[in-house]
């Protein structure tokens, strides 16, 4: 079983038994209360996202115990990705007439680039919770080290060839972002 998973899984029960500590022991004293509900919510949260990762392994033909590390980082993408999503129009960034009307590629275009739009703006405590089971994003400096240190991009025909090794040493990093570097150099 992944690591990445068995981590899932101990913060889950680590959320179900503090929870039911709670229910238990309510609190006294408005301080006190506020704090409760504050731990409560994250509870609740971590709850929700370790329990619909494990339930998006059956999407990628797998079985949570099968399941790889890079298994699970594809599913923490896809769901801070169905979350921010379901943010937007919760939030009332995009209402029903502003897809009404509108072809499905459309509508994803509409949405992503409002996501794109939001960027950091956009989050919530499931996300947050679901982002930091992400790999950290190395800097520009550090790709670019790794890249004069292991790659000979002259042996490439086209130097965006050498996106997939940088993605694979630096896994949780944005394609996107290695484009932009690999444009650079």
């Amino acid at each position: 079983m992944s690591e990445l998973l068995k981590l899932l899984k101990d913060n889950l029960k680590y959320a179900m038994t503090t929870e039911i500590q709670i229910r238990k022991n309510p609190a006294v004293g408005d301080h006190m209360i506020k704090l409760q509900e504050e731990v409560f919510d994250t509870c609740v949260s971590q709850k929700t996202v370790s329990r619909a990762i494990i339930s998006m392994f059956p999407e990628i033909g797998k079985k949570p115990s099968d399941g790889t590390d890079d298994d699970v980082i594809k599913l923490l993408k896809k769901y801070i990705g169905q979350e921010k999503e379901r943010e937007i129009y919760q939030l009332g960034y995009l209402k029903e007439s502003d897809v009404e009307g509108k072809s499905p590629s459309e509508v994803k275009k509409l949405v992503s680039s409002t996501i794109q739009e939001l960027g950091d703006a956009l989050t919530s405590q499931k996300i947050e919770i679901a982002q930091s089971y992400l790999p950290k994003q190395a800097s520009e400096e550090v790709i670019i080290a790794w890249i004069n240190d292991n790659l000979d991009l002259s042996s490439y025909k086209n130097k965006m060839q050498a996106m997939g090794p940088i993605m694979k040493e630096f896994k949780g990093c944005d394609g996107n972002f290695v484009k932009q570097i690999l444009m650079k150099l």
